[in-house]
């Protein structure tokens, strides 16, 4: 906080002392006319410091004065993936409304600064030093690239400063990249490539799939959650004949050659890794070509990419959601949530809303439960505690991995689209609960850095 007009009180105090003793001039006798003047030059000097104690008191003294606390978001908000980023800024910027609407954090008001990453680890890692030297973030929200979260990760462990993750989920960021002052409110890609074969796997067996192939975006997130899913899938039993893989750009827009590869090879069951606008563009192309008529798929068809496709999103595609749909028996709060949500942005908030929302009231908790902005003392108030969202409900904090102890959502895209919507939407839908998908402390610990 300022000074509240303090330094120039004092300013004018050491005025007024040199107009009074004049320093360096000779001394003389003081006789009545000199005291009568030097009695008026005080008078006036003395009205002035009473206006300016009167203003001080008008204007509220300065310890009672609300400051501003900063906080930084650097994340994509153009391109393929800025249908997921700009939705993520969105409940951010909702959840500090809310708080400042209410009092602020601690007395003060926070306020949001935002950049764009391009999608770049180096643009990510730029953004966040400057939020942090230059204007003094107390903390940090991340991207939705995992690539980027990870060099985000590493500068805001090097000053120090608490960065929470709610789109961005490679198991990276709770394991090699992990430190104190990493968080990871989103479940992350093994708890979903978890879900993923518990559900798929299930229906391979009933249905008698045999041959897959494997399509996913050329990063640690696209790789990792293709590798982990087929590992759980010969966990669970399922012999995979993987028949193909392919491993396209983020933010390619030619899948044609990727598209015509898989139906040459006619593969029972297709897992698709691409998502946001990768995915609305795959989809596209992919109708056109017949590819979902011969073969069962899995994709990650998200809100923002349900809406984007309307009834061009294929019914029956299995998919996932990494909160509780809005539609689906939604809370009061979620309720309200969603009608404020659409009249402010025009859209029904996707899954990077909510997250993002929870990931500011993670923080939130931990500074009120420390009573301080200080980042150790709101990494040490946050590891292990449970976090009470307004609209995800009770979640914990994992002391090991501060990874949230949260369920992921599996089921079928609707076979028509949604009446109420405009749009397909998850149906049949099956909560999977963290303690069945999360990799277990010990095994956690294994990729973690040493003494992290």
């Amino acid at each position: 906080m300022h000074g509240c007009g303090l330094s120039d009180a004092r300013e004018r105090s050491a005025t007024m002392h040199a107009v009074l003793e004049r320093p360096g001039r000779p001394s003389r006798p003081i006789n009545r006319e000199t005291n009568r003047m030097t009695l008026s030059i005080f008078g006036k000097w003395a009205a002035r410091f009473a206006a300016v104690g009167a203003a001080s008191l008008a204007f509220g003294a300065c310890a009672v004065a609300a400051g501003t606390v900063n906080v930084g978001m650097s994340t994509t908000m153009s391109g393929a993936i800025g249908s997921l980023g700009v939705p993520g800024k969105n409940g951010v910027q909702m959840a500090i409304d809310k708080i400042n609407a209410e009092g602020g954090l601690l007395g003060d008001q926070i306020k949001l600064l935002t950049a764009e990453d391009q999608a770049k680890p180096p643009q990510g890692a730029t953004n966040v030093r400057n939020f942090i030297l230059n204007d003094k973030v107390k903390a940090i929200f991340g991207p939705v690239s995992s690539a980027v979260a990870s060099a985000e990760a590493g500068v805001a462990t090097q000053y120090k400063v608490p960065i929470f993750f709610h789109a961005s989920n490679d198991i990276d960021m709770t394991g090699h990249s992990f430190s104190k002052y990493v968080f990871q409110v989103v479940p992350s890609n093994y708890m979903e490539s978890q879900a993923i074969a518990d559900y798929v796997a299930k229906e391979s067996k009933k249905n008698g799939w045999k041959t897959f192939y494997t399509i996913s975006p050329d990063y640690s997130f696209g790789r990792n959650i293709v590798g982990d899913f087929l590992k759980a899938m010969k966990t669970r039993g399922v012999d995979v004949d993987l028949v193909g893989q392919q491993w396209p750009a983020l933010g390619t827009s030619d899948f044609s050659q990727y598209i015509s590869a898989i139906i040459t090879k006619k593969p029972d069951f297709i897992f698709i890794g691409q998502y946001g606008g990768d995915l609305v563009t795959f989809t596209k192309q992919a109708n056109g070509a017949g590819l979902f008529k011969n073969s069962h798929a899995y994709a990650a068809y998200w809100l923002d990419s349900l809406e984007a496709l309307g009834p061009d999103a294929p019914g029956g595609v299995i998919s996932v959601d990494r909160v509780k749909p809005f539609h689906d028996a939604p809370t009061k709060e979620l309720q309200a949530f969603t009608k404020t949500y659409h009249a402010k942005f025009g859209h029904y908030p996707p899954p990077w809303a909510v997250l993002g929302y929870s990931a500011v009231e993670t923080w939130a908790q931990g500074v009120k439960k420390a009573g301080s902005f200080d980042a150790d003392k709101v990494v040490a108030a946050l590891s292990g505690d449970t976090i009470h969202s307004a609209l995800r409900g009770a979640f914990k904090i994992r002391e090991c991995d501060h990874l949230a102890e949260a369920p992921e959502y599996m089921g079928v895209l609707s076979k028509e689209v949604d009446k109420n919507y405009g749009f397909r939407v998850l149906t049949d839908i099956t909560e999977l609960p963290a303690s069945e998908i999360m990799m277990s402390c010990e095994a956690k610990k294994k990729l973690q850095p040493a003494g992290s």
